[in-house]
C-alpha cells in the first residue's frame, strides 16, 4: 500500500527559556519515507538574523552529533559534505527551518536547535523528535508488564519493557487513573538487538500512599515509525 505524502506536525510545543529568549520546537513529527520534511525552530523577543543556528542529530544512546551551522553573515557549514541534504531556511523573522530531502529510516532521531547570539550566550531548543514510517526496515515494539511484590513501606517498582522496535525513536508514558503517574520514573538505556531491533525498560517507583489508591495505572508506549500505540493496564495483569 502507498504511503501518502503527508507530514504531521503534533501542535506540542517544547520550551527552553534564558534571560529574555525563548525557543521552541515542535515535540514530533511524522513523515512517509521517501518524502521531504521541514524541522522548525522558533525564536521569541529577537531576530533571527541577529542569532547563528546550529542543528544536531542525537541517535539513541549516543550524545548528539553536529550537522551544520548557519551563521547571522548567512555563512552555512556542514560537519560533511555528506550532510548537504540537510538544508538551513532563515525567515525573515523568528523562524529556522531545516529541510531534510529523501528521509530513510535512520533518519529517525531526536534534532537539536542552537542558537548563538555572542561567545557567551547560547540557547537549546527543547528538541523535535522525527519519526519516519514505511520503510522495510521499520519493527513495531512488544510491550510486557513487571512489578516488584509490595513489602510493608518499601515503594511498588513497576516496569515496562518494550523490544524489538526500529528505529529507536519511542515515548514511554505513565498514567495513574488517567493523569501523569507521580513517583520517580527511572529510564534504562537503549539496547541494540542481533536483528537491528532495540530494547527500552521503563521503571516506575511508586511511593507506598499512592500504590493502593488508584483504579488503573498504564504503560503507554508510542511508536510513530510504525504507526504503532500501545497501552496496557497493570492491574490487568492480575484480574485471575
Amino acid at each position: 500500500m502507498p504511503f501518502p505524502s503527508v507530514t504531521c506536525f503534533l501542535l506540542i510545543m517544547s520550551f527552553s527559556r534564558s534571560f529574555q529568549l525563548t525557543v521552541y520546537q515542535y515535540e514530533h513529527v511524522s513523515v512517509a519515507e521517501g518524502n521531504s520534511v521541514t524541522l522548525g525552530c522558533f525564536v521569541e523577543d529577537e531576530k533571527i538574523q541577529h542569532l547563528s543556528v546550529q542543528w544536531f542529530k542525537q541517535m539513541a544512546g549516543s550524545p548528539p552529533t553536529y550537522i551544520l551551522r548557519h551563521a547571522n553573515d548567512s555563512g552555512i557549514h556542514w560537519a560533511d559534505t555528506s550532510l548537504e541534504r540537510y538544508q538551513p531556511i532563515r525567515n525573515d523573522s523568528n523562524a529556522h527551518f531545516l529541510h531534510i530531502t529523501t528521509v530513510v529510516t535512520n533518519d529517525s532521531a531526536l534534532y537539536w536547535c542552537l542558537l548563538t547570539k555572542s561567545p557567551f550566550y547560547h540557547i537549546w531548543g527543547g528538541g523535535t523528535h522525527l519519526s519516519v514510517y514505511g520503510g522495510a526496515d521499520v519493527q513495531a515494539p512488544s510491550v510486557s508488564l513487571m512489578s516488584s511484590s509490595p513489602i510493608g513501606s518499601h515503594p511498588l517498582y513497576l516496569a515496562c519493557s518494550v523490544s524489538g522496535f526500529h528505529p529507536p525513536v519511542i515515548e514511554v508514558t505513565w498514567k495513574l487513573d488517567g493523569e501523569s503517574a507521580p513517583g520517580i520514573i527511572t529510564t534504562g538505556p537503549f539496547l541494540s538487538e542481533e536483528d537491528n531491533s532495540y530494547a527500552f525498560v521503563s521503571i516506575l517507583e511508586l511511593p507506598m500512599h499512592h500504590r493502593n489508591n488508584f483504579s488503573s495505572v498504564l504503560c503507554e508506549v508510542r511508536h510513530d515509525s510504525s504507526r504503532t500505540l500501545i497501552t496496557k493496564d497493570f492491574l490487568d495483569c492480575y484480574k485471575d
